[in-house]
């Protein structure tokens, strides 16, 4: 495992052995300066990756971000796009509003998107899904 970065926020970690990249959403975001090298790190997980990779998203603790922080996760799975995902499976928010954040995010960028309970069940999924 490759860690990228690792902070109060978010957490960015790449598994070169199943070409997938988990990321960890932790707590509230006011703006997009409390988390500038966002998609910076991205880019840099980004470029570990093969076409055909994975992302598991853990988002449980996440809570509704302000129009200016959903704006860069919007920026960030248009590059996810651009680099070959496969497929992403989401642990969803807990923060109801936050779930429908996330929907739209991944519904604009047409992801192929899968909502799981846990980390485990994900991880499963996405196992079988690129046998």
């Amino acid at each position: 495992m490759i860690i990228i970065t690792r902070n109060q926020f978010y957490e960015l970690v790449y598994s070169p052995a199943k070409n997938r990249i988990y990321f960890t959403i932790r707590g509230y975001w006011r703006n997009p300066e409390q988390v500038p090298d966002f998609f910076a790190d991205w880019q840099k997980a980004l470029q570990q990756t093969q076409p055909g990779f994975t992302v598991l998203a853990d988002l449980q603790e996440m809570i509704t971000h302000p129009v200016a922080v959903k704006e860069m996760h919007f920026k960030v799975a248009s590059s996810l796009l651009a680099a070959g995902i496969s497929y992403i499976a989401e642990v969803s928010p807990i923060d109801k509003i936050a779930v429908l954040q996330t929907s739209s995010i991944i519904k604009e960028n047409q992801l192929n998107h899968i909502k799981v309970h846990d980390k485990t069940l994900g991880e499963t999924i996405l196992d079988q899904l690129t046998l």
